[in-house]
C-alpha cells in the first residue's frame, strides 16, 4: 500500500511560509456547472452527500455484496493533523479534495494518493472555538470554497490552490466560528455559522461564487416585529444560538433550500421563555434572496441540546395511497419525522418514535407541535 505524508509540507505551511503549496497543478479541470450539481455524473462526488437532495446514495454498482471482501488499501494519506477528520472526499473527474481541522485543504490524486496541491489558511493567535473540525469543500466553476474555522469565505483556485477571494463572515472575537461545507445553488455559496455554545445569534449567508460580494444574510432568530420575534422574551434573542453547523439541501423542483437550525442558546429553556423561533427547526429558504419560505420546528424552548442541524432529505413518498413531495428527517429527539414541501414553504404529516424517550406526552396530528411530561 503506497502511503503518504503531508508532515514536512505542513511545517512550512505552519510557519507561514507557504499558504498554498503547489506540488503539480491540476490539468484538465472540469469545471463544475450548476448542470452538473443538479445532475451529478454518478463516478463523481461534487458535494457532501453526493446530490442536492441530501441522499448520500451512489448508484455504482462495481462494488456488491459478492466481492466487497476482497477489497484492500491501495494508498493512504496522513494529513499531519490531529483531532477528528469530519469531512468527505469531494471528487471531481479524479481529483479529490480533502479537508482536515485548523482550514486545511488538499487536493490529491484520488488514484494514486499523490499531493496535487494543499492549502493552509492560519488561524489568529487568539483565536480559539470548541470544534477545529471542518466538514468539506464545495465546488463551482474553476474554484473550491472553503467556510474557514475563523469565520471567513475563502475561494481558491481548483487548479492551484491558490486564493481567488476571502469574504469576512463574521468576527470570530465574539463567538462565531465555522464548520460546514458550504452549499452552491444559482451562482451563490450559502454557509452557516457555528457558536451557539457562546451565545451568539445565527445566520445563514449567501456571497456570489465569482466575486465574494455579500448577497443577502438571514438569522434565525428573528427579531421583535419579524415573523417570529413574540417567541422570545426582552433582549433573548440578541443571544439566542440557533447555529447552522451542517450544510443544507436543496430542492431543485420547488426552489428550496433547506437548512437544519440549533439549539438555542443558553441551553436550559427556563432561562428563555417562549418557543423560541428558529431554533431546532428546519427553514426553508429561497436561494436567491434568503426569505425565509417555511418552517417546522421539531421541539420547542430546546432544553435537551436536541439541535436540529441535519436538513431533511428530499424524498418523494406515499401517505395513505396518496403521492407527497416529501421531505424525510431523523430527529435528535427520537422521532422519525414526515414532511411536505412546495414552492410555498413546508409543513407536518407525520412522526414516529424509533427510540424510547419519555420527554414527549404526545405529538398534535395536524401540526406536529410536541406536549412534554411536566416531570421532564
Amino acid at each position: 500500500m503506497k502511503r503518504h505524508t503531508l508532515k514536512m509540507q505542513l511545517s512550512a505551511l505552519a510557519m507561514g511560509i507557504l499558504p498554498a503549496l503547489a506540488i503539480g497543478a491540476v490539468e484538465n479541470y472540469n469545471p463544475v456547472t450548476d448542470a452538473r450539481l443538479t445532475n451529478p455524473e454518478p463516478e463523481n462526488w461534487l458535494m457532501t452527500r453526493g446530490n442536492y437532495q441530501g441522499w448520500s446514495y451512489s448508484p455504482l454498482e462495481q462494488i456488491n455484496t459478492s466481492n466487497v471482501k476482497k477489497l484492500v488499501p491501495v494508498w493512504s494519506y496522513s494529513t499531519g493533523k490531529d483531532s477528528g477528520h469530519e469531512a468527505p472526499p469531494i471528487v471531481n473527474d479524479g481529483v479529490m479534495f480533502v479537508t482536515a481541522p485548523y482550514n486545511l485543504v488538499l487536493a490529491l490524486d484520488a488514484a494514486t494518493g499523490d499531493l496535487l496541491w494543499s492549502y493552509q489558511r492560519e488561524l489568529p493567535e487568539d483565536f480559539s472555538a470548541l470544534h477545529n473540525t471542518n466538514r468539506g469543500v464545495a465546488l463551482h466553476g474553476d474554484k473550491v470554497y472553503l467556510a474557514g474555522l475563523d469565520a471567513v469565505m475563502v475561494a481558491l483556485d481548483a487548479k492551484t490552490g491558490e486564493v481567488v477571494w476571502e469574504s469576512p463572515v463574521e468576527d470570530y472575537h465574539t463567538g462565531y466560528y465555522m464548520t460546514l461545507a458550504p452549499l452552491i445553488v444559482n451562482g451563490k455559496v450559502m454557509v452557516g455559522v457555528s457558536g451557539g455554545e457562546f451565545g451568539v445569534r445565527g445566520f445563514v449567508q449567501a456571497f456570489d461564487t465569482e466575486t465574494g460580494e455579500s448577497v443577502w444574510k438571514t438569522h434565525t432568530i428573528p427579531e421583535p416585529g419579524q415573523p417570529g420575534g413574540d417567541t422570545w422574551q426582552g433582549d433573548d434573542w440578541k443571544r439566542g444560538g440557533g447555529a447552522v453547523w451542517m450544510t443544507g439541501n436543496y430542492d431543485p423542483e420547488t426552489g428550496l433550500a433547506l437548512w437544519g437550525v440549533g439549539n438555542a442558546s443558553p441551553w436550559f429553556g427556563d432561562q428563555r421563555p417562549g418557543d423560541n423561533l428558529y431554533t431546532s427547526s428546519t427553514i426553508a429558504l429561497d436561494p436567491d434572496t434568503g426569505e425565509i419560505k417555511g418552517h417546522f420546528q421539531y421541539h420547542w424552548n430546546d432544553s435537551w441540546d436536541w439541535d436540529e442541524m441535519n436538513a431533511p432529505m428530499v424524498v418523494d413518498y406515499q401517505k395513505d395511497g396518496n403521492d407527497v413531495k416529501g421531505l424525510i428527517k431523523t430527529s435528535r429527539n427520537g422521532y422519525l419525522y414526515w414532511l411536505k414541501r412546495s414552492e410555498d414553504g413546508i409543513g407536518f404529516v407525520d412522526a414516529k418514535a424509533y427510540v424510547k424517550q419519555d420527554v414527549f406526552a404526545s405529538i398534535d396530528p395536524e401540526t406536529g407541535r410536541p406536549t412534554y411530561n411536566e416531570d421532564r
